[in-house]
C-alpha cells in the first residue's frame, strides 16, 4: 500500500511537470514565437517596442485553428521536456531523499559510538586550537591532534571525533571556529588538514576523511583515519616521534621500540 502511494506521488509529479511544459510553450512560447517568424519573414529590424505591439495584435491569432499545427507540435514538445524535467525532479528527490537517511543512520551511530566511549579505535577531543582550561586559543593542541591522528595511522586506523570531551560530553565546535580566520566548517577542515599537512606530511592528508554531525543541536566533526602501509611521524619541527594507538591511549615509541613494533606489523 506504502509503495503504490509513493509510485502515485511519482506520477503525479511527473504529470504536473509534463502539463507546465504543455502550458510554457503553447500559452507562451508558441505566441513569442509567432512574433518572431513576423520580423523574421517581413524583415522588419527588431526592437523590444515593435516587439511588444506585435506580441498584442497577434496573441489571440497564435490560439486560432490555422495555427493549430505549430501550437500542437510546441504543446507536443513542452509535454516531452516536462516529462523529461518530471524524471529529473523524482531522480533527484530519490537521490536527496536517501541521502537524508543514511545522513540520519550516520549519526545514530557516531551517537552510539559517542555513548560506547573511547577504545582502541575511538578517541575524543575537545578541541584542536580552544583550550578548555585556560578558556583561550592554545596551539600546543594542533600537536594533540597530530599525535593522536599518527597513533591511529601507526595502528589500525580509527575514529577522532572532535567536540567531544573525554567523558563523552558534547561539547560542541562552536569555540573551536571561533578561533579560526574562517569560522566554518570549510574553514574547520581546512585547519585539520594544515595541522596534518604540517606535522605528518601532506600524503598523510589522503588517509583522512573529514565529516560533520549535528547532534543535539551541537555540531561535531568526525575524522575517518585509515591505517597507513609505511610508518608515519610527527614532525612538531625539532623532533621526529613514532606514536602508535594502543588500547584507548596513544604512546611515543623510541626509536628501537619503534624498529621492533614495524618488524611485528610485517
Amino acid at each position: 500500500m506504502k509503495k503504490s502511494k509513493k509510485i502515485m506521488v511519482k506520477k503525479s509529479i511527473i504529470g504536473v511537470h509534463i502539463l507546465l511544459g504543455a502550458s510554457v510553450f503553447y500559452f507562451l512560447v508558441h505566441p513569442f514565437t509567432m512574433v518572431l517568424y513576423w520580423f523574421e519573414y517581413s524583415q522588419t529590424p527588431f526592437s523590444i517596442s515593435l516587439f511588444l505591439e506585435i506580441l498584442k495584435a497577434r496573441f489571440l491569432e497564435s490560439f486560432s485553428f490555422n495555427m493549430r499545427g505549430m501550437g500542437g507540435l510546441l504543446t507536443v514538445f513542452g509535454s516531452i521536456l516536462g516529462l523529461f524535467t518530471g524524471l529529473i525532479w523524482v531522480y533527484l528527490k530519490k537521490k536527496d531523499t536517501l541521502i537524508s537517511t543514511q545522513q540520519r543512520l550516520l549519526q545514530k551511530d557516531i551517537v552510539q559510538l559517542i555513548e560506547n566511549g573511547e577504545n582502541e579505535q575511538i578517541e575524543f577531543k575537545s578541541s584542536i586550537r580552544y583550550d578548555y582550561f585556560r578558556k583561550t586559543t592554545n596551539r600546543e593542541l594542533e600537536l594533540v591532534i597530530a599525535k593522536t591522528i599518527v597513533g591511529f595511522m601507526n595502528a589500525k586506523g580509527g575514529k577522532l571525533i572532535l567536540g567531544v570531551d573525554d567523558d563523552g560530553n558534547i561539547l560542541g565546535l562552536e569555540k573551536d571556529f571561533k578561533t579560526l580566520k574562517h569560522k566554518n566548517r570549510d574553514g574547520y577542515e581546512r585547519d585539520i588538514f594544515r595541522i596534518i599537512s604540517a606535522q605528518l606530511g601532506h600524503e598523510a592528508c589522503f588517509s583522512n576523511y573529514i565529516s560533520f554531525y549535528v547532534i543535539g543541536e551541537k555540531e561535531v566533526c568526525v575524522i575517518d583515519i585509515e591505517p597507513s602501509k609505511e610508518p608515519v611521524y610527527v614532525n612538531d619541527g625539532t623532533n621526529t616521534t613514532f606514536y602508535v594507538r594502543t588500547g584507548n591511549a596513544t604512546y611515543p615509541l623510541t626509536v628501537k621500540e619503534t624498529v621492533n613494533y614495524l618488524k611485528s606489523k610485517k
